[in-house]
């Protein structure tokens, strides 16, 4: 019998960039059948999602990961057509943004999806967002209750739910936040990439 560890390492959340794209590629094949089924709202091929991927890192999105012991086992996706996430954007307060989840099958229950959803908030607010949009399946329960933890509204659209929640506004202290968080989290992207780059080179 496999015993579970009833202390298991913790998260650690960073902003992922261009560099991160094979982890995030990686961590979307692997999530199963029916976290595919949630996320993208029916069965989706590895094909698909390694396209998916590729087009996760444009002008108009923000990802973030959640790493434990050094892999990638959860993301968070914030995507708008109207912004380009540059430092004007805080004073346009009308940009809505669509915002996704996804966590591997045996790494829930441990707060990622928590940790990953206040990253999102706080990097909305403090990049112009006055509402983030969920889209979820109703039976995804899980989606639910994370996003009513933070006061998300729920309803139904197209078979689908929508949920909505309007982003706090920015202040220089969580503006300063974001950028010193965005300096050291491309530092660690930096060095994961150089990391991963030795690693394929001792492979070879």
């Amino acid at each position: 019998m496999t015993e579970t560890n009833p202390n298991p390492p913790a998260a650690d959340i960073r902003r992922l960039w261009r560099s991160d794209l094979p982890d995030f590629r990686d961590h979307l094949l692997r999530l199963d059948d029916n976290s595919r089924h949630l996320r993208f709202g029916g069965g989706v091929s590895d094909a698909f999602l390694r396209q998916y991927a590729e087009h996760c890192f444009g002008k108009g999105d923000l990802v973030f990961g959640a790493f434990v012991d050094g892999q990638l086992r959860g993301a968070a996706e914030l995507r708008s057509n109207e912004a380009i996430w540059s430092e004007q954007a805080p004073f346009n307060r009308h940009i809505h943004a669509e915002a996704a989840f996804s966590v591997e099958d045996g790494y829930r229950k441990r707060k990622i999806g928590e940790k990953l959803f206040r990253r999102i908030t706080e990097a909305a607010r403090n990049h112009g967002v006055e509402v983030i949009e969920i889209v979820c399946l109703p039976e995804n329960s899980a989606m639910r209750r994370l996003a009513a933890k933070f006061k998300t509204e729920f309803v139904f659209d197209n078979s689908q739910l929508l949920g909505k929640l309007t982003a706090r506004r920015p202040t220089p202290f969580s503006m300063m936040r974001e950028a010193a968080h965005d300096f050291t989290d491309f530092g660690a992207a930096v060095f994961d990439a150089h990391l991963r780059a030795l690693r394929m080179g001792a492979a070879a």
